[in-house]
């Protein structure tokens, strides 16, 4: 009888990695995708199979970090969004995030890039948004802390 799943350590144990590695992928949701019963991680053979054909390269080239935008793009990574909007970094870099807020992004082989109009039009509907549902986005002036609604709020319109 051919066996239908891998645990997590025979799946390490394979590829000459740690468990903790696996454990981190599945949380930054990179890896084969996997199946959780109860307490225990198992992984389909052909998701692990498939996992493995994905990452075959022919020449190092290939990396996401050689991809080089054609001139004239507009897209810009997180960081430089960031500081444009003067939002929060996570709020570009974390998947969850970008995913619960609607920002757009583009996906560059591994990378995420911005469209800076795509993303300023985003958070004047954003905070058209929350003004329609009665959240007030006025910033305390004594206060220290910024809010996400603050910071939107503060963004050129």
């Amino acid at each position: 009888m051919q066996k239908m799943m891998m645990n997590e350590n025979e799946l390490a144990t394979r590829w000459n990695i740690s468990p903790k590695t696996l454990q981190r992928w599945r949380s930054e949701g990179r890896g084969p995708r996997f199946m959780k019963m109860s307490k225990r991680v198992v992984y389909p053979i052909d998701e692990v199979f498939d996992f493995e054909s994905q990452a075959l390269r022919s020449a190092t080239w290939e990396q996401a970090s050689d991809v080089v935008l054609p001139s004239g793009s507009k897209l810009i990574d997180a960081r430089e969004i960031s500081y444009m909007t003067g939002l929060p970094l996570y709020v570009f870099t974390q998947k969850q995030m970008r995913e619960a807020l609607g920002i757009p992004h583009r996906r560059v082989q591994k990378l995420i890039r911005f469209d800076r109009d795509e993303v300023m039009v985003w958070a004047k509907r954003w905070l058209q948004d929350a003004q329609d549902q009665g959240i007030d986005v006025k910033a305390d002036p004594a206060s220290q802390h910024r809010s996400l609604l603050h910071a939107l709020a503060s963004l050129p319109v």
